[in-house]
């Protein structure tokens, strides 16, 4: 069976203008034809979205699925058995789907929740994105993001990367500076040399590669020098940080959303003096470092960082820091894809991908916040825009 999308207007996330009057078909899980002029089988289902914007399936590239900030204690959230994460993460991965995301990056999770959490949505138990997984978080007893998984020394962080990758982890996930949520300061350095180039080592000969917690300072600079592939957050990146992740051919994801947004560490731990001073000193210098990190040239993408259903959000927050409206939007599709690396397969809209696709009222191009009007909604050839999110 085939369907007949006809888009009014098709941004297809390559950063070329938008096409009018374009038409998509979909056969089983994939696009089968894209483009303006495209024939229309005689027995297609036609789907008439003359009024809409058609766009790739979201790609948040940076979260977590067990994790809501507006409940404070991120950390402590973690800690928690499988049974009362579950809870939230049902809930969680439903809100973003809903919301236009369709393939997520998953940046650490205790009790491998999101490898069983990806075996569920897969079988249909429940609904939710495609999920990238890292398994557990690789991170010192001192250091940020210090829940139930803790590795010390070379050996140990060689362990828990040998054993997430067995587990079933597309990549690694390591903590190497401070964070926002935690006592930990952002400038603190966690690992040492030995460490990062251990768990660096680990993901090259598992065929994948290692992302990095770091907010700045040297935390960043040593995850850079020793072969970390993605830099997470980078809200304190100075310009010779940025000059060294374009050498390293590295990438920035940005997460805005839970500083910044009033349901985001603000409504859980800003009563924390400690935490509200870090929330408050990023909000100032984040506008300068983003607007710094978009004038370089450095390759970026966006997530939520556990903010579900806020990825349009992060797209504004970009684009109040010099991005391009078209930029703002790679960087939640192609992009955000290529960080995942999943690009092979979402991210754009042409044949021979998964038939992933959102229409919004409105034009983006124009107006940003119309990625919040979503209208249609496509996962793997199935629709999902009459779903709940109660």
């Amino acid at each position: 069976m085939i369907t007949a999308i006809r888009a009014g207007q098709l941004i297809d996330g390559k950063g070329g203008p938008p096409l009018r009057d374009a038409v998509v078909l979909v056969e089983g899980q994939q696009l089968k034809a894209v483009g303006q002029g495209i024939p229309v089988p005689s027995d297609a289902e036609v789907v008439d979205l003359s009024d809409l914007t058609l766009l790739p399936g979201f790609v948040d590239a940076h979260t977590h699925i067990s994790i809501i900030p507006g409940l404070g204690d991120q950390i402590g959230q973690l800690k928690q058995g499988p049974v009362p994460q579950l809870m939230r993460v049902v809930g969680n991965v439903r809100r973003m789907l809903r919301s236009g995301v369709t393939t997520a990056r998953i940046m650490g999770e205790e009790h491998f929740l999101d490898v069983d959490v990806r075996k569920g949505i897969e079988a249909g138990l429940f609904v939710g994105p495609r999920l990238v997984i890292s398994t557990r978080p690789i991170t010192p007893s001192n250091g940020h993001g210090a829940a139930l998984t803790l590795s010390d020394g070379s050996d140990e962080v060689r362990r828990t990367a040998r054993q997430n990758l067995k587990a079933g982890a597309d990549f690694l996930k390591l903590f190497a500076t401070g964070g926002m949520s935690s006592s930990v300061g952002v400038d603190k350095v966690c690992f040492g040399d030995a460490e990062i180039a251990a768990i660096v080592e680990e993901a090259e000969r598992g065929g994948t590669y290692v992302a990095a917690h770091a907010h700045g300072g040297m935390g960043m600079r040593k995850s850079l020098e020793l072969g970390v592939r993605t830099i997470e957050h980078a809200a304190l990146a100075d310009p010779e940080l940025i000059e060294l992740a374009i050498k390293k051919n590295a990438w920035l994801v940005g997460n805005f959303a839970i500083g910044f947004h009033p349901d985001g560490i603000e409504k859980g731990d800003f009563h924390i003096p400690e935490i509200r001073e870090k929330v408050l000193r990023a909000r100032q210098v984040r506008r300068k470092v983003w607007g710094d990190i978009l004038k370089s040239g450095v390759r970026w993408a966006l997530g939520t960082d556990s903010m579900h259903g806020y990825l349009p959000f992060e797209a504004k927050m970009v684009v109040e820091f010099g991005a391009g409206n078209m930029d703002a939007i790679m960087g939640m599709t192609s992009r955000a894809a290529q960080v995942a690396r999943v690009d092979d397969r979402v991210g754009t809209i042409e044949a021979g991908k998964y038939a992933d696709l959102v229409g919004v009222r409105g034009d983006p191009t124009l107006d940003i916040e119309a990625l919040t009007q979503v209208g249609f909604l496509m996962k793997d050839g199935k629709r999902y825009d009459h779903l709940s999110i109660d």
